[in-house]
This record gives structure tokens, C-alpha cells and sequence, in this order.
């Protein structure tokens, strides 16, 4: 049975990035129905729940969560639009180069860099 969950699944995560080897999760009920588990399982994908309101046991995306907090307010002048400016704060993001990989998401995803006004 094909639904809008399973489009997105497809649309999404899966087809921009290809199935997960697991999945850090909070008890979203994204990933905890019976759909989600039976979507996962049978793409082989295992499961890591998170105790409720232990936000440490997934730091990374904590961790990205802050930086992208810091840059929210750094860049917006006014706070009720925060949602306009997200796109370019997020391409800002991914096309800056780790301090871990010395390089930037965007590279490390698609292995190469993104053309950008400073590049043409």
C-alpha cells in the first residue's frame, strides 16, 4: 500500500541520500508505527530509540540543532520571519567545510561543491 508517508520516505530521505543503516530517533511517531517499523525492517535499516527527553543520546543532531539555532539568530533581523531566511541559512550550512572533514556537506554528499555567486 503506497501513502503519502511511504511518498515521502521514497521521495525524501531515501532517494536523495539511500537507505539508512540505522536511524537515532526520539519516539517520533514518524519511525515508531507500525508502518514506519515494517518500512524500515524491510529495507533493513535497525532502529535506535532515544529515552524520552534525553536529547543527549543523539549529540550530533543536538549539536547541529545549536548551530543552526546560533545561526537563525545571527542572520535574521526579525525573529517572526526566521522561516524565510531558513533555505539560504541551511545552503550556508551545508556548503561550509567541517573542521572534522575539512569539508562541507554538500561536498561530502554529492562530492563536489555548488556553484555560488562567488564561483561563477
Amino acid at each position: 500500500m503506497l501513502n503519502d508517508d511511504h511518498n515521502i520516505a521514497n521521495c525524501q530521505a531515501v532517494r536523495l541520500h539511500g537507505i539508512p543503516k540505522a536511524i537515532v530517533s526520539d519516539h517520533d511517531p514518524r519511525f515508531t508505527s507500525n508502518f514506519w517499523t515494517k518500512m524500515w525492517e524491510q529495507y533493513g535499516t535497525r532502529l535506535h530509540l532515544s529515552t524520552a527527553y534525553h536529547p543527549q543520546t543523539d549529540s550530533l543532531t543536538e549539536r547541529t540543532n545549536q548551530t543552526m539555532e546560533q545561526l537563525i539568530w545571527t542572520t535574521c533581523t526579525d525573529p517572526t520571519q526566521w522561516e524565510d531566511s531558513l533555505p539560504l541559512i541551511k545552503f550556508a550550512y551545508n556548503n561550509t567545510s567541517s573542521s572534522t572533514s575539512a569539508q562541507s556537506p554538500f561536498y561530502l554528499n554529492y562530492g563536489l561543491n555548488p556553484m555560488t555567486a562567488t564561483t561563477l
